[in-house]
């Protein structure tokens, strides 16, 4: 029988699927409501910190300049723990809906039921590395893609983190995000978006119509983008390491130079 938090499904510990929504909520019988652009409170008067699962909706997080300009680190979705952040040494950092969304608080849980709270600690650790990895991806994809890899790398991840919460049909899933979201989370111009998105729907890659998104030809996308499924084969992952270790042991080192130069 599956733990109450796995019932939950943390879509990174890849041990269920959200079906149902109304049974989750009933099971955790209180669900905390925030509207779309506002953000999400993790703390409580009480002093007591608060874990919370999003039952449904989406919300990224994010960084904001003193101007409003502001960067998304990552989308949180169905099924994820929203996890605090300190402060950082740029802009303020926090959690927003983007769209209407229902969270679930499993912090007393953990420490009223010990068999649960083992099951929850293992999740939540699966989930922080997941998470990592992702945050490093992130990085890869924002410094090293062109426009075109970011936008169709970042589509190939929401499907796959939405398919295995069961969002996703055949090749479509919904997308609540606009261009100017879409644009904050790849570091690209609202324009720069736009040009792109015609761009993969005029070759015939993307299909994009009333907030959803198709995506043609996974295998072609994903090497036109450098993506790799979790769920590649560990061989792969071996015979690229080997690779990779072949190519640094191989490469002369670079020359001295300064950033000025």
């Amino acid at each position: 029988m599956k733990s109450s938090f796995q019932i939950s499904t943390l879509s990174e510990s890849g041990s269920g699927y959200v079906s149902d929504v109304e049974r989750v909520r009933a099971f955790w019988r209180h669900v905390e409501h925030y509207d779309a652009g506002s953000q999400v409170r993790q703390g409580e008067r009480s002093g007591l910190e608060k874990r919370l699962i999003i039952v449904s909706g989406w919300a990224c997080e994010l960084r904001i300049l003193p101007d409003g300009r502001r960067q998304i680190f990552s989308f949180l979705l169905p099924g994820d723990a929203i996890e605090a952040r300190g402060a950082g040494s740029v802009g303020a950092c926090g959690v927003v809906a983007l769209t209407r969304l229902e969270v679930v608080n499993h912090g007393p849980q953990l420490t009223a039921d010990p068999a649960y709270r083992d099951a929850a600690r293992q999740a939540l650790y699966e989930a922080a590395l997941q998470r990592e990895r992702r945050l490093y991806d992130h990085l890869v994809r924002m410094g090293r893609l062109s426009a075109k890899e970011r936008v169709i790398h970042l589509l190939l991840e929401l499907h796959e983190r939405l398919e295995r919460v069961g969002l996703v049909h055949g090749e479509t899933f919904k997308i609540p995000l606009t261009q100017e979201v879409f644009a904050d989370a790849l570091g690209l111009s609202v324009v720069h978006i736009n040009r792109t998105l015609k761009g993969l729907r005029k070759e015939g890659w993307v299909c994009i119509k009333a907030g959803s998104v198709t995506l043609r030809n996974r295998p072609r996308l994903a090497a036109a983008s450098c993506y790799r499924s979790e769920a590649d084969d560990l061989e792969f992952d071996a015979l690229m390491q080997r690779a990779g270790e072949d190519r640094m042991s191989c490469a002369a080192p670079p020359p001295r130079r300064n950033l000025s130069a």
